[in-house]
């Protein structure tokens, strides 16, 4: 549990120096910063939501679930490191909605 943990931040951090390096990339350049961040939360947004299986009717769900569960559960893991990764361009996006 403990290195999962460790595992998800790291995530969180790698995405907190992205978003960096992408303000730092707009300053020097025509780069809108904002633009870029939608851009990426959105399209973060719907590969993990892809991944997950989410797009499917359940009776769909069911069927891939039990014909393949490791699979399966591969992939919502992976949905879910994704949207950990996705959450740092959401709060940026929530202090540019709010300010």
């Amino acid at each position: 549990m403990k290195r999962s943990l460790l595992a998800t931040v790291k995530i969180f951090y790698i995405s907190v120096i992205l978003i960096f390096l992408i303000y730092l990339l707009a300053i020097f350049t025509s780069l809108s910063f904002n633009k870029t961040i939608h851009y990426s939360s959105v399209g973060l947004t719907v590969l993990a939501i892809i991944l997950s299986g989410a797009f499917v009717s359940g009776d769909r769900q069911r069927c891939n679930y039990y014909s393949n569960p490791v699979n399966t559960t591969k992939s919502i893991f992976y949905s879910w490191k994704i949207l950990i990764f996705a959450l740092p361009f959401y709060l940026v996006l929530l202090v540019d909605y709010l300010s």
